[in-house]
C-alpha cells in the first residue's frame, strides 16, 4: 500500500518544528524586548534611564539578528523561510537602527511562532535531554530579566523615599547586579519595604544561580570523565580484538604453511612414483 504523501510531508516537517531550549529562550527575550519598547516609546524617561534601556535594546537586536542568520542558514528552502516563514519580519525586527525601531514590534511574530509550535513533548524532551544545560540557560536568562525588571520596581519605590540613595536607573541596575551575585558592596541599598522585598528575591535567586552553576560544572565534569572512561574501555576492547585478529592471522598462516609442505611432499611422491614406472 502506497504511503500518503501528506503523512510523509508531516513526518519530515515534525523534526524541524520541535521546540528546543534555544527557541524558548529567544521567545522569552522577544517578550522582554517588547516590554522594554513600551517605556522607550511612550515613557517620559530620564536620559540615563533611556540610555540604559536603549543599550539593552541594541544588544537584544544583535541577538535577534544572529538568530535570523542562524534560521536562514539552517533552512532547507531559504527563500521560503524568508518570504513565507516570516524571515523578513525577523530581519526587520532585528535591525539595530533607530530608523527601523517601529519594525521591532514584528518580534511578536517570534513569540507567536514559538507558542504555535510548542507542545508538551517538547518540555519532556528538554527536561530529559541536556537537563543541566537547559537549567543553566534558563536560569541566566531569568536572572537577566529579573535584574532589569526589579531594578525598575526598586527605583520606583526608592525615588521619593527619604534618605534614599538609589535615585537613577543605572544605580538601580548596579545595585541589582551586585545583589544577585551576592557580592553586596553596600554602596547602594534600598530603604523602603518594597525595595527590600525585591532585594530578598534577588538574594535568593542569586543563591540559586550559584547552586545551578555548581551543579552544571559538576555534571559536565562527571560527563567528561565518563566519556574518557568509555573511550579507554573501548580502546582496550579494540586492542584486544586486534590482538585476537593477529593471533588468528598467525595461526592461519601456520596452517597454510603446513598445507603447502604436505602438498609439496605429495607432489614429490607422485613424481617419484611415475619416474619408477
Amino acid at each position: 500500500m502506497a504511503a500518503n504523501p501528506t503523512t510523509e510531508n508531516k513526518t519530515k516537517e515534525n523534526p524541524a518544528r520541535k521546540i528546543t531550549t534555544y527557541d524558548l529562550v529567544i521567545g522569552l527575550l522577544a517578550i522582554f524586548s517588547l516590554i522594554i519598547l513600551i517605556p522607550l516609546t511612550f515613557g517620559n524617561l530620564q536620559q540615563s534611564t533611556y540610555d540604559v534601556l536603549n543599550g539593552l535594546e541594541i544588544g537584544l537586536c544583535l541577538i535577534f539578528l544572529f538568530d535570523f542568520f542562524r534560521n536562514l542558514f539552517r533552512a532547507q528552502k531559504k527563500w521560503r523561510y524568508f518570504l513565507k516563514g516570516g524571515g523578513w519580519l525577523d530581519l526587520l525586527g532585528s535591525l539595530p537602527f533607530s530608523t527601523f525601531a517601529i519594525f521591532r514590534v514584528a518580534r511578536l511574530f517570534r513569540v507567536v511562532r514559538v507558542m504555535r509550535t510548542l507542545r508538551a513533548s517538547d518540555f519532556r524532551t528538554i527536561l530529559t535531554r541536556r537537563l543541566a544545560q537547559s537549567t543553566l540557560l534558563f536560569t541566566l536568562v531569568v536572572a537577566l530579566l529579573l535584574v532589569f525588571l526589579i531594578s525598575g520596581i526598586v527605583l520606583y519605590a526608592e525615588k521619593g523615599a527619604p534618605h534614599a540613595n538609589i535615585l537613577t536607573y543605572p544605580e538601580a541596575i548596579w545595585w541589582a547586579f551586585v545583589t544577585i551575585t551576592t557580592v553586596g558592596y553596600g554602596d547602594y541599598y534600598p530603604v523602603t519595604t518594597l525595595g527590600r522585598s525585591m532585594a530578598v528575591i534577588l538574594m535568593f535567586f542569586g543563591l540559586g544561580i550559584i547552586g545551578v552553576l555548581s551543579s552544571y560544572l559538576s555534571s559536565t565534569f562527571i560527563s567528561f570523565q565518563s566519556r574518557r572512561r568509555e573511550a579507554r574501555e573501548t580502546g582496550k576492547e579494540n586492542d584486544e580484538a586486534n590482538e585476537k585478529d593477529e593471533d588468528d592471522s598467525t595461526s592461519r598462516d601456520a596452517e597454510l604453511a603446513a598445507i603447502r609442505e604436505e602438498l609439496a611432499a605429495l607432489r614429490k611422491l607422485f613424481e617419484e612414483h611415475y619416474q619408477t614406472q
